[in-house]
């Protein structure tokens, strides 16, 4: 089994809530939208945009993967390119033995090179119009879809994360959207015409039985084997080297980037759904208010939040500190059971009288208590020192975080005595009035 498997699970729920809590604001009525503040409203729109890029760009990878698995060796392409020039000098020559026809012994070898560079110019193009054709048709098809998709949006927030997808396409794969040059087709159609009209009057004047339609499908042989064999390099070589190329510009657009180390990749997903988390909660503070009416502004909401994520923290670190204690007891537990197992005793053979073996058994009875004891000195000594070392880890974090809950509270505390003054004076001025 695959020892990253748990650490890819992980990271793909992190990468799951993340997603489901953008989800969550694109489905928030216009109307809330507007009432975010200025500076809220750009952070959680970039947000956004940037979860538009990456789920995007981690589509297209998985839709161009498969393609790109079936990628050859350059080798390879040679020597089929090799194969169909030699299969095309036998076979794509009709045109060029009319127009050698009079240089006798020379004809036939001059017929054959002109039908292999005419073979060649064929599949050269041809390989080009397919994969041209086909990578655009994949594009559309996806933008397309994204416009679809984004037909009705539910506020500034969804129809934002639809046209940064469709932006981010045309950007990456935009040149596969231009009008390709004709000359390509034009080439390749016209070889292909003229090699097609030249066999058949060739083979009509053989006089083949069954009549026309049978002369045009054996005049047509050559052409379609070029044809067919331009299909299969666009699929098997042209198509696979087009998205690899495709895929490496996406990949610059998912987070996290590929290659990163596995702990950078942890923490960078585990403060991105911190900080998603934090501003989700702000949103459902503009959108449903406080059912107590405890929180009077956003200052208050924003605070009243780091306190509760900053004592869940706390508890959650005190709850893997007793832990961490709980297992090192167990093993300093089990490493004593284990000593008296470990001891080796000395070679000592229990021959003699009755009374010398007993006393030489003693020995080793004594000597073996005396290693315990010592090898049991040692792990207590050594229990200690982890047990000093993890209070200080967790020690240390805890403390932070009582830091950063006292912060969190002056903060709500300074926002609550700004709104009660605001408050106060309000109702001062309408008692002078009155």
């Amino acid at each position: 089994m695959n020892s990253n498997q748990p650490q890819n699970n992980d990271r793909n729920q992190i990468q799951l809530h993340i997603w489901q809590i953008v989800d969550r604001w694109r489905q928030f009525p216009q109307e809330v939208v507007k009432r975010l503040p200025r500076g809220l409203r750009a952070n959680i729109s970039e947000r956004v945009a940037n979860s538009a890029e990456t789920r995007i760009a981690e589509a297209r990878i998985q839709d161009m993967n498969p393609i790109v698995s079936r990628q050859s060796s350059p080798t390879t392409k040679q020597a089929t390119k090799f194969v169909v020039v030699v299969i095309g000098a036998l076979t794509f020559s009709a045109g060029t033995q009319v127009l050698t026809s009079r240089l006798g012994p020379a004809a036939l070898p001059a017929a054959m090179g002109g039908g292999a560079l005419a073979s060649f110019l064929v599949d050269d193009r041809a390989t080009k119009v397919f994969t041209n054709m086909r990578i655009a048709h994949g594009t559309k098809q996806e933008i397309s879809a994204i416009a679809q998709q984004g037909q009705s949006p539910v506020n500034e927030l969804d129809e934002l994360f639809y046209r940064t997808q469709k932006a981010l396409i045309q950007q990456v794969e935009g040149k596969n959207l231009q009008k390709q040059l004709a000359i390509d087709a034009i080439l390749a159609g016209t070889l292909s015409a003229a090699e097609f009209s030249t066999a058949l009057w060739i083979v009509v004047q053989m006089g083949l039985p069954g009549g026309i339609l049978i002369e045009a499908i054996a005049a047509s042989l050559p052409v379609t084997i070029v044809w067919l064999a331009a299909a299969f390099q666009s699929d098997r070589f042209e198509l696979p080297e087009q998205y690899a190329r495709l895929i490496e510009k996406y990949l610059g657009c998912v987070f996290p980037r590929e290659g990163m180390p596995e702990a950078e990749v942890e923490k960078l997903l585990a403060d991105k759904e911190s900080q998603e988390a934090s501003l989700d909660y702000l949103m459902k503070y503009i959108a449903e208010g406080d059912s107590n009416g405890r929180l009077k502004n956003m200052a208050m909401a924003e605070a009243d939040y780091d306190i509760s994520m900053g004592r869940d923290r706390k508890k959650e670190l005190e709850l893997e500190r007793d832990r961490a204690i709980e297992q090192r007891l167990f093993q300093s537990r089990a490493d004593k059971t284990e000593l008296e197992n470990a001891f080796v005793a000395p070679d000592i053979e229990m021959i003699g009288a009755p009374h010398e073996i007993k006393e030489k058994q003693q020995k080793v009875d004594r000597m073996r208590q005396q290693w315990v004891q010592q090898k049991s000195a040692e792990l207590e000594e050594i229990l200690a020192q982890d047990l000093k070392i993890i209070a200080h880890r967790y020690g240390t974090q805890i403390k932070q975080c009582e830091e950063d809950i006292m912060a969190a509270q002056q903060r709500y505390d300074e926002a609550y005595r700004n709104w009660k003054e605001g408050h106060e004076d309000f109702g001062g001025d309408l008692g002078d009035a009155a």
